[in-house]
């Protein structure tokens, strides 16, 4: 076990027993005080602890500035700053382990909201945009919203001390902080506002993407690219609104270092600053937390109307869907017709899970099935390798021929399971003659499966099957899955070297602050404001200057993988377009911003602490460096793994919904007698999922807080250390002071940004994901060399030769069912990733490639009644340049007398044309033929292959 799980206990995910959700519309704290009354409550006292606990240290800090007592009075009060110190750390342990009971009960509500059966109303991407922002968003935001009744208590109780220990002087000193609260309501109101704009551009960018994702590698072959332009839109104007929120949140950063200074300043102008001199820079130490805690209301007033807006969200899903999670099963459950549908719902799991009934009691006749249906071997040696073989969403990584065999399949273990009759009015288009022909006869020797004569006669009409090709390999083209490289500090800092050396002015500033309260400075209050003024401009400009170059280089990443999609694992794809863009665009630019100005401060106390300390200071210097290299080689690894875990967990959720999503579907689809089954599947597979989320974002959280708490630890024994080494040397008061404050800057920033840094390593994977999505991708050379088309080799699932076609010719593909048919044409057509070999890029004149399958007719919007809607669009094809048209099945709905006529039409528009055009379909093989298995290289050396 790593070090940092030592201070929680184990994480377990146990599913809620209760099946009946609770709406989301009283908003975060009636949620929150519902499912766990006593960790919310412990939750505020240990977050207004968590403020004192800084203030009380800083108190006693401050003592020290003059001190000139015994080393036995130094020693004791030492030990008390360090006693304050482990006190702050096991308060951050507390507060974690509230906040991983709180985000327990929270899953496990979201867990009844996705059992609730969704209508036809909700689409898939509300559904994805719920999940992949809306429930993060809550988790993320426990904190911050419970900050929001800790802070008025902390500040309230903090002035009311303050007037105790230091009199009329202190309290005026410390009220005036007080001046601050109408600019913090300011503030957070144009937060909030900016941010709500911010969340809304993200969720449609999340969907837009979405749908990009589905249809955006056949949209980008034709010229209409208003979707990709309405992304494109869409992430330029969420990107001002980040620029503009850097400046509203770097304006508050900034001014919660230089407004240190705003007390003192205030009680000048009053007259005051003689008796606020007897602080002797106290002052502006402690200002610290509580100015700190002031501008901290609009962050946490931002996060609760974040918290409360995707709550919303939740309520909308669960209003719209039904009371009753899972389909009952029908009272009488008679025997009757069960008609075959290819389009019953298809939801990720392993094949085995889709099928309806107990596996082990029908494992035999499935594994039979399995082989007769030719599934063994196509997707793997032997039954059980199939049946544990993932299927995605709707079975998109099926071919067609696949996906029918798996349908038909489960219809008939669907009939079994009730009782009835599965009655099959389909020929099998999508099927080679003799996989058609071998389906039937699989199917005929079942007593409970019937065809119709219609279906039956045309299946036995067919032609016979082309020649055999050895079963489809694995894919050879690298995914997501496979290893990134790696987004490195050195990679980042090329973008913000600049930035750093722009912050060390405020930097300065802001260490040399404290020393203007000073009574020997002699600044007068306007100097100081202006002073103030200044560092607060030099640092914002510094930040937005980061911040925006990061998200411009990320933008046009993003939008370069975009613009060249391809078909794609879609829960991986789905991730970047939504989590990993929000991270690269928030967290990756903030922590370069954070980076950039812990140099910076760090380089300002190099040098104080050698002008307050000497040679000690030096010393001191390269300890707390030394200390903080330790720890971060003991915690870079788990945060960096833990990372990537939290990312298969969140591929876990997304995968958990589409599921719930599927199984709500299918209601009407002849599994109205099966509720009991499917409530099980439904209710294993969100458990699983949510528990997988929930046990990896918690482990990604422990690591990252534990890391974080540890930082500010080792900070605060840092400054114990220095001031007992002031207690006993120091150069001048004036430079003791100094060192204090620079040291006090950086404990203020150290977390976060020592968070930055070992986040940025974890969290850089997304970096790589993204620039894994916008990479260059291959493209098949399609060339005209003289009155021939050559099309180069490639792999892609298998490997291919090359092809020479002649020009102004109708050819067919042909190949049994899963040869890999449509995988080449999708290849040659750049739909989906292919690796081809340099020394075959042709330079030459090239052909235009479009792919157009059953689908095609919807992809371009036109109406399902247009029978001719082919012949309108070949017709509307330029005239000034060749075509290869790529054909799959799109005539898969036509019956084989309706199809021939088709084909007829095709001739002629390829003779009156003179574009190329390749066919596929089982039911037909024309003169001219590609003969798959000619194409297919199984371990010989790629070479040509000519069809005059």
């Amino acid at each position: 076990m790593k070090w940092m799980y030592c201070f929680t206990p184990a994480l377990r995910y146990q599913t809620v027993t209760r099946r009946e959700g609770r709406a989301f519309a009283d908003g975060f704290f009636s949620l929150a005080f519902n499912l766990a009354p006593w960790a919310v409550g412990a939750y505020v006292l240990v977050s207004l602890l968590q403020y004192s606990v800084p203030l009380l240290f800083i108190y006693k800090l401050s003592t020290q500035v003059a001190a000139q007592g015994s080393a036995d009075i130094a020693l004791t009060d030492t030990a008390f700053l360090a006693l304050l110190a482990i006190s702050g750390f096991l308060l951050v342990v507390s507060e974690l382990n509230l906040e991983r009971y709180i985000s327990l009960r929270l899953c496990r509500e979201f867990e009844c909201l996705l059992a609730r059966k969704m209508p036809s109303r909700v689409e898939v991407s509300m559904l994805e945009r719920v999940v992949s922002r809306d429930f993060g968003v809550i988790l993320d935001g426990i904190g911050a919203s419970v900050n929001l009744l800790a802070i008025p208590i902390f500040l309230l109780f903090s002035i009311l001390l303050v007037l105790l220990v230091f009199g009329t002087t202190g309290f005026w000193a410390v009220a005036v902080i007080g001046v601050f609260l109408p600019f913090s309501w300011v503030l957070s109101r144009l937060s909030d506002r900016n941010y709500q704009r911010i969340m809304d551009r993200a969720a449609q960018r999340i969907e837009q993407c979405s749908a990009w994702l589905r249809k955006g590698p056949f949209l980008k072959q034709f010229a209409d690219r208003t979707a990709l332009q309405s992304i494109e839109r869409t992430l330029a104007s969420e990107r001002c609104l980040r620029n503009l929120d850097t400046l509203l949140r770097g304006a508050d950063s900034y001014i919660i270092g230089f407004g240190r200074l705003i007390p003192f300043v205030l009680l000048g102008l009053q007259g005051n600053s003689e008796s606020a001199k007897v602080w002797d820079g106290a002052i502006f130490w402690l200002s610290i937390p509580l100015l700190a805690a002031v501008l901290a209301l609009p962050r946490s007033y931002v996060s609760y109307k974040a918290v409360g807006r995707s709550l919303e969200a939740l309520n909308s899903l669960y209003q719209n869907s039904s009371r009753h999670p899972v389909l009952r099963p029908a009272a009488d459950p008679s025997r009757g017709m069960i008609e075959f549908d290819a389009d019953w719902p298809v939801w990720p799991a392993p094949l085995a899970e889709l099928i309806p009934g107990p596996l082990q009691s029908q494992r035999e006749d499935l594994h039979a099935l399995l082989c007769a249906f030719r599934l063994v071997p196509e997707l793997g040696q032997d039954p059980q390798q199939v049946l544990q073989l993932p299927i995605e969403l709707d079975g998109s990584n099926l071919s067609a021929g696949q996906r029918l065999r798996l349908q038909l399949l489960r219809g008939v273990f669907l009939a079994r399971a009730q009782g009835g009759t599965l009655s099959i009015d389909h020929d099998f288009p999508e099927l080679d003659a003799a996989a058609a022909l071998a389906v039937k006869d699989a199917l005929e020797r079942l007593s409970w499966v019937s065809f119709s004569p219609s279906a039956a006669k045309a299946i036995t009409q067919r032609e016979d099957s082309p020649a055999q090709i050895p079963e489809r390999a694995a894919s050879t083209v690298s995914d997501g899955a496979l290893s990134l490289d790696r987004f490195t500090l050195g990679d980042l800092f090329k973008y913000c070297c600049w930035g750093v050396l722009i912050l060390l002015v405020p930097a300065l500033m802001m260490s040399y602050a404290a020393n203007l309260t000073l009574p020997e400075a002699g600044f007068s209050p306007w100097q100081i404001l202006l002073y103030a003024a200044a560092g607060v401009g030099a640092g914002v400009a510094a930040g937005l200057f980061i911040e925006s170059l990061l998200r411009d280089h990320f933008s046009r990443l993003f939008i370069a993988g975009l613009r060249d999609i391809r078909i794609c694992a879609l829960a991986d794809a789905l991730q970047v377009v939504s989590r990993d863009v929000t991270t690269t665009f928030e967290r990756i630019a903030w922590y370069a911003h954070d980076i950039a100005w812990i140099i910076a401060l760090l380089l300002c106390n190099c040098v104080v602490l050698w002008m307050g300390f000497g040679l000690f200071g030096i010393a001191v210097a390269l300890l707390f460096s030394g200390l903080l290299v330790v720890l971060y080689r003991l915690s870079i690894n788990e945060l960096y793994r833990t990372r990537v875990e939290s990312v298969k967990g969140f591929d876990s959720l997304l995968r958990s919904a589409h599921v719930a999503f599927s199984i709500s579907r299918a209601g009407g689809a002849a599994f109205v007698r099966l509720g009991d089954w499917l409530a099980l599947t439904q209710r294993g597979a969100i458990a699983e999922g949510l528990g997988h989320f929930y046990t990896t974002r918690m482990r990604s959280v422990i690591s990252r807080t534990v890391t974080a708490a540890s930082c500010t630890l080792l900070s605060d024994l840092v400054i114990v250390l220095v001031v007992l080494l002031g207690s006993l040397y120091r150069t001048s008061d004036s430079a003791f002071v100094l060192a204090v404050t620079a040291l006090l800057l950086v404990r203020s920033d150290l977390a976060n940004v020592f968070l930055a840094i070992t986040g940025f390593k974890s969290q850089s994977v997304s970096v790589a994901r993204l620039k894994h999505f916008a990479r260059p991708k291959s493209s098949v050379a399609v060339a005209i060399i003289g009155l021939r088309l050559s099309i180069a080799p490639f792999v892609a699932q298998r490997a291919y030769r090359a092809l020479s076609l002649e020009r102004g010719r109708l050819y067919s593909l042909s190949g049994h069912s899963g040869s890999g048919k449509s995988d080449y044409l999708k290849g040659v057509a750049g739909i989906t990733d292919v690796i081809i070999e340099e020394a075959f890029v042709v330079q030459a004149m090239t052909s235009t490639c479009y792919y157009l399958d059953s689908n095609a007719q919807a992809l371009l919007g036109v109406e399902p009644v247009v029978s001719n809607w082919l012949d309108t669009w070949l017709s509307a094809l330029p005239k000034d340049r060749h075509h290869l048209l790529l054909l799959d099945e799109p005539f898969s709905a036509l019956r084989a007398e309706q199809l021939a006529e088709r084909v007829q039409a095709l001739h002629r528009y390829v003779e009156r044309s003179g574009h190329t055009l390749v066919l596929v379909d089982h039911r037909c093989r024309l003169e001219h033929d590609i003969s798959l298995c000619e194409l297919v290289i199984a371990d010989c050396p790629v070479q040509g292959n000519s069809h005059g």
